[in-house]
């Protein structure tokens, strides 16, 4: 992924009552169900109740093409991002790099952390090389997962 292919026409809408069902639709391919097998609106009920965190509808011009969430980590401290997916029909795009980007700044601007975490599962090669195009090392593993670090 190159800097050039970042997209201005993606932006980030506050997960509401008037979006959250069109986010529902939204899935990855069966293949990748195997590294991202929740489905949204695990997300969205877990985000209220559990984590606390703020869900986004990811959009590309008026079309819903994806979710991302954002909050502290457990150390009250750190940005976390989760969950983030883009929809099948919507990906190798560009998209991703650009709604990480947003979130980022969401998560700086906002909640001024100087840190943020990202996991993702180890064979998911595509969002490893993602997060690494934008600065986010591994500072941790266990058998299925990585864990990312992003310092501001």
């Amino acid at each position: 992924m190159s800097e050039e292919r970042l997209n201005t026409d993606v932006y980030l809408e506050i997960l509401n009552e008037n979006n959250w069902l069109q986010i529902c639709d939204l899935s990855v391919s069966l293949e990748q169900k195997d590294f991202f097998p929740i489905p949204n609106v695990y997300w969205i009920g877990i985000s209220r109740y559990e984590e606390h965190t703020e869900l986004f509808a990811i959009k590309y011009k008026d079309e819903y093409i994806g979710l991302i969430g954002a909050g502290y980590d457990e150390d009250g401290v750190s940005g976390f991002i989760n969950p983030f997916m883009i929809d099948e029909k919507h990906q190798k795009k560009g998209y991703a790099l650009s709604a990480i980007r947003l979130i980022t700044e969401y998560l700086v601007n906002n909640l001024h952390v100087n840190k943020i975490n990202i996991s993702h599962r180890k064979v998911n090669v595509v969002a490893g090389q993602i997060y690494e195009r934008l600065g986010f090392v591994i500072k941790g593993e266990d058998e299925i997962n990585y864990l990312r670090c992003l310092e501001i």
